[in-house]
């Protein structure tokens, strides 16, 4: 009698573990403009914009600005009083050709789920990336994600901190 109780306990956790981890990867990350782009139901135009990148030249190279960017999700940082609130970033190609903004934790102890965001923005168009803050959580272990332009070899990386 025990072990059928025990087996159908279980099978109930185990059931609702695979369901949180399908509403946790549902909405992670959305791609849009200011007027009607959102993330987790709350429109991009009453979220701030935690970080702007743009598509300039630098030295006669293509590259995302800034080259490193720190977002703090510290208790003291924006952490602690957005509560829960998604990331947004602005990303504006400022240059002549169309250029991709590709965000990912791309390094050898990346987990195969981790996270890649790839943008592909025509020349003067701005684009608004939103992240919930559970998934950017999680997917920042490492405190580091690599930005850089996926179509065009001789483009400048950039990096994002995520101090903990």
């Amino acid at each position: 009698m025990h072990k059928v109780l025990l087996s159908v306990l279980l099978g109930f956790v185990l059931i609702f573990a695979g369901g949180s981890a399908f509403a946790f990867n549902s909405g992670a990350v959305e791609v849009g403009d200011w007027e009607t782009g959102s993330i987790v139901g709350q429109p991009f135009k009453h979220l701030n914009v935690d970080l702007e990148f743009i598509a300039l030249k630098v030295g006669g190279h293509p590259a995302w600005y800034p080259p490193t960017s720190i977002l703090n999700l510290r208790n003291a940082g924006t952490g602690g009083a957005r509560a829960g609130q998604p990331i947004v970033f602005k990303v504006t190609n400022s240059l002549d050709k169309p250029h991709a903004f590709t965000l990912s934790a791309d390094s050898p102890f990346a987990a195969p789920s981790s996270m890649q965001v790839n943008v592909i923005l025509k020349p003067g168009e701005t684009k608004y990336i939103g992240i919930s803050m559970s998934h950017f959580t999680y997917v920042t272990a490492s405190g580091s994600l690599k930005y850089v332009c996926s179509l065009h070899k001789g483009h400048l990386t950039g990096q994002l901190l995520v101090p903990k």
